[in-house]
């Protein structure tokens, strides 16, 4: 059988990429997409509004490879819900996210669908560029494992990159609709791995472009806690506990772990929380994900460090 004829038999893998005035970096990035050892793909690129020549870059593109199908936004609709209008646009059986400005492996999806297995969600790890393209020494995770984790290992910290991450199209009737503040990606992890259906690739499948453009960088630039990181990151992190404690299907007992955790870090702001210090003492493992192995002295330290008052 021919190599096309085998590429019918498999699924429709969909990439919902959105752009918002990426004319500096998307076309590398298109490039890295369109040329993905799996080809039965369709790019749904929807803009939100660009005032570049993003609309101009990805028409260009469309005219030669018919798997791009662009929609353009006619009012700004903000990251989350420009999003959330992307992957409702797509017809694949799985559903990729892609940033305007990262460079792809050639092999990331191909590699991503051979390793989903039965879950609903699998990420991967990325290797860190700068604005022009220089690969650092960094990956984004290092020492990193969630074998035999539970949802606690979600909610002080986000893993699960949306950047990085292939979905099944069934996934979406868990996650939709998006929640309108917090990370869609932090969400969509945090939903996957209470059910257990999340499974990590620990490859670099993805060279990701960290700049003063970017969307991390864009969100702390704008607040006004930027001047204090620790103010900034028990913020942040309340907000998204509201946005976990808001799913449908989560247990009751699992609502009063997060309603607690809420409590503690709202103390945090305040005053040194001993409650959430006990709780690193005696569950670090359950809320720390490290494969490193760490001394009771260095838990200690850490405990002590992330419960003392930001303010």
């Amino acid at each position: 059988m021919a190599v096309a004829d085998q590429e019918k038999d498999l699924p429709l893998i969909s990439i919902a990429l959105c752009t918002y005035n990426g004319e500096k970096y998307l076309e590398r990035q298109l490039q890295s997409i369109l040329t993905q050892t799996y080809t039965n793909l369709e790019v749904v690129v929807v803009d939100d509004g660009s005032t570049d020549g993003t609309e101009d870059i990805i028409l260009k593109y469309s005219e030669v490879d018919p798997r791009i199908r662009f929609y353009k936004n006619p009012k700004n609709l903000g990251f989350n819900k420009n999003f959330e209008k992307a992957i409702s646009l797509t017809s694949g059986e799985f559903i990729a996210i892609s940033d305007q400005d990262d460079i792809w492996e050639t092999d990331k999806i191909r590699l991503l669908y051979e390793n989903i297995g039965d879950n609903l969600l699998i990420f991967s790890n990325s290797l860190l560029m700068d604005s022009s393209g220089k690969l650092s020494e960094d990956q984004l995770l290092s020492n990193f494992s969630i074998k035999n984790k539970s949802f606690k290992a979600y909610l002080l910290h986000n893993y699960t990159t949306g950047h990085t991450s292939l979905f099944r199209k069934g996934f979406l009737k868990f996650i939709l609709p998006l929640p309108e503040r917090g990370y869609y990606d932090w969400w969509m992890g945090f939903v996957a791995l209470y059910h257990q259906k999340i499974t990590y690739l620990d490859r670099p499948l993805t060279r990701h472009r960290v700049h003063s453009g970017s969307v991390i960088q864009t969100v702390f630039s704008d607040e006004k806690a930027r001047a204090h990181t620790d103010l900034f990151n028990t913020e942040l992190n309340i907000r998204q506990l509201k946005v976990f404690r808001s799913y449908k299907n989560l247990l009751q007992e699992d609502r009063n772990t997060i309603d607690e955790l809420i409590e503690e870090l709202e103390t945090k702001k305040r005053r040194f929380s001993f409650r959430l210090f006990m709780r690193l003492i005696f569950y670090f493992d359950e809320y720390i994900i490290s494969k490193k192995q760490r001394t009771v002295f260095s838990k200690l330290n850490f405990a002590r460090k992330y419960a003392r008052p930001v303010i």
